[in-house]
């Protein structure tokens, strides 16, 4: 044991003589052979806690998906993916297909779906691929054409992937008060509204279907707080808090998933970093992950009990490393890192 301090605190005058007191019962405190054991058992158990929710967020990267139980109907299981024409959307529907799903894509370019449809058609010839027309960012209830069409489906629905979002400002890095009340708008209607009332009025039909899951993509940006895309990182954290709320509304109507009797409705979120798409050419350097990376990551996560999770082990990293930084110094290199990619793109238009 550590021998203990025995200084004589009036030595040192009355201001410093009082600092030196308390630093001498702090530490002959805490070398004594009670507080030496009890920070030795606090020791153990935070590095043992540490080292548990390691493991358990490694386990999650690796362990088998419980997607298949979603593919249960004998008149053939359909999952919906909006926004599926390219980037994430394309990733998911390509996994989905190989799962043994029936897809229904959403996008808003009839021709290039319809191209899509085609290409899938030949790469996958015992699943059904089928399309539906709805611009996300109008406010004319775009969700009604999707759900007429979900009613007209040869099968039951049973996943429905929220995935369609994004920045549709040009320049995309802008003040917000230079963004326009127009884009604003057409913003929260794509990320906000669309996913809010599609999911709506597609909950009677999953709750029907059971077991069904509901999977909804976030950002990290909806985590962070991003400047100069402040509308879009705004969005995003409402389709987290979406989420959880969702899902606790599920579980409040007898509606949790439940493993003896494979009932249930599952919803999920995603905390996405940055990820390569049609719309994101950016590249992170060994945090970035594909489109298919992110959608496979996604899909291997059901079934295991968690609410909100991120794509890839990677991806968690810089989760957590911004847990840990001080707040003013993450919003300080956020900001240095904006500032360059706003001028960076100006350079280009």
């Amino acid at each position: 044991m550590p021998p203990k301090l025995n200084f004589d605190a009036k030595e040192f005058g009355p201001s410093v003589g009082s600092i030196v007191q308390i630093f001498q019962r702090t530490y002959n405190a805490w070398t004594n052979d009670t507080s030496q054991l009890a920070f030795s058992i606090l020791g153990t158990s935070v590095a043992t806690i540490s080292l548990f929710k390691l493991v358990r967020h490694l386990w999650g990267y690796v362990r088998p998906s419980k997607l298949q139980i979603y593919c249960h109907s004998e008149t053939g299981s359909w999952a919906l993916v909006t926004g599926a024409s390219d980037g994430i959307g394309r990733g998911f529907v390509d996994e989905l297909l190989s799962n043994g799903f029936n897809v229904l894509l959403h996008g808003r370019n009839q021709s290039k779906l319809e191209g899509i449809v085609k290409e899938l058609a030949q790469k996958h010839p015992k699943r059904t691929v089928d399309y539906v027309v709805a611009d996300a960012s109008s406010n004319d209830s775009p969700e009604l054409a999707v759900l007429e069409k979900v009613k007209s489906l040869p099968g039951k629905l049973t996943i429905l992937v929220n995935n369609v979002g994004g920045i549709n400002t040009k320049p995309t890095f802008v003040e917000l008060s230079n963004i326009g009340a127009q884009s604003i708008d057409t913003q929260l209607n794509m990320n906000i509204r669309f996913p809010t009332q599609l999911t709506a009025a597609l909950i009677p039909a999953l709750q029907k279907n059971q077991p069904s899951l509901i999977m909804n993509c976030g950002s990290g940006a909806g985590v962070i707080g991003v400047p100069y895309i402040t509308t879009y990182s705004g969005t995003k954290g409402y389709i987290h808090s979406f989420t959880l709320a969702l899902k606790a509304e599920m579980a409040a109507e007898g509606y949790a998933p439940d493993k003896r009797s494979s009932k249930g409705v599952e919803v999920k979120g995603y905390i996405i970093g940055n990820t390569q798409s049609g719309g994101n050419k950016t590249d992170v350097p060994f945090f970035t992950i594909s489109s298919a990376q992110c959608a496979r990551g996604c899909l291997r996560q059901v079934g295991n009990g968690k609410t909100l999770e991120t794509p890839h082990w990677r991806q968690e990293m810089i989760e957590w490393i911004a847990s840990v930084i001080p707040e003013k110094t993450m919003r300080d290199s956020m900001a240095q890192q904006m500032r360059d990619r706003k001028e960076q793109e100006a350079k280009e238009l």
